[in-house]
């Protein structure tokens, strides 16, 4: 009798969501339709409730990993795994859309491409876009990932980034997760050291974009870029 009340319940999950898709949906419910598939039998909905509320939110525990998703749940690790595998997928998503080489030329898209890469991440990671002479992208660099506050970023591993690409110029990229979009007097100094630095190497700092969310905030917008007496970026 039981079995059947889950089944019921499994059929109507199923039904809603291909009548409507996922917008409607709280998040245990998602994360309960998921589970379907790993759990063959029985009433997963007690199991979404507690794998959410170990982890907070979606974002922070499809970002973990995967041992220690089943770890801290006392899952299988396969039905971790199939937790996991949806960030990997949402990553890939993110990169084909901007597969191409194509042209960075506006603060739309650069800001656009920080979003999508940045926005779902719960620690601070910074990035720089290495572009060619036409502000096409060459290569998206990670040079720095750590805590919720804070990336120790390396002037060295960014300027090495810079020339292995043979970029003509740099987009700055960090995120504030779940902060506010405003720059730190901090990220304000590291902008202007990494201007001066790669400006002895023939290399602009186009923009310096912070992801916070969905929204951003961009050096380039609000006239934070340092110039020097010729009216051009240091």
């Amino acid at each position: 009798m039981t079995d059947n009340l889950h089944k019921g319940h499994r059929e109507r999950m199923r039904n809603r969501f291909l009548k409507e898709g996922g917008d409607g949906f709280a998040d245990h419910e998602l994360l309960e339709l998921l589970l379907f598939y790993a759990v063959p039998r029985g009433d997963v909905n007690p199991l979404a409730h507690k794998i959410l509320a170990e982890f907070g939110t979606l974002t922070m525990l499809l970002e973990s990993d995967t041992v220690e998703i089943a770890s801290r749940c006392h899952i299988k690790e396969s039905t971790a795994m199939l937790l996991t595998l949806q960030m990997a997928f949402l990553k890939k998503i993110q990169q084909e859309k901007w597969k191409d080489k194509i042209s960075i030329d506006s603060v739309s898209k650069a800001s656009a491409y920080a979003i999508d890469l940045l926005s779902h991440y719960t620690y601070e990671r910074f990035y720089i876009m290495c572009l060619d002479t036409q502000k096409r992208l060459i290569h998206t660099c990670l040079i720095a990932e750590g805590t919720l506050h804070q990336a120790d970023v390396q002037m060295r591993k960014l300027v090495e980034a810079a020339l292995k690409y043979k970029a003509s110029s740099v987009i700055l990229l960090h995120n504030h997760p779940g902060g506010s979009v405003m720059p730190s007097f901090s990220d304000v100094t590291l902008t202007t050291q990494v201007q001066k630095v790669l400006r002895a190497i023939d290399i602009d700092v186009v923009d310096h974009i912070i992801v916070a969310d969905d929204a951003y905030y961009s050096f380039l917008e609000h006239d934070y870029l340092k110039k020097d007496d010729r009216g051009e970026n240091i």
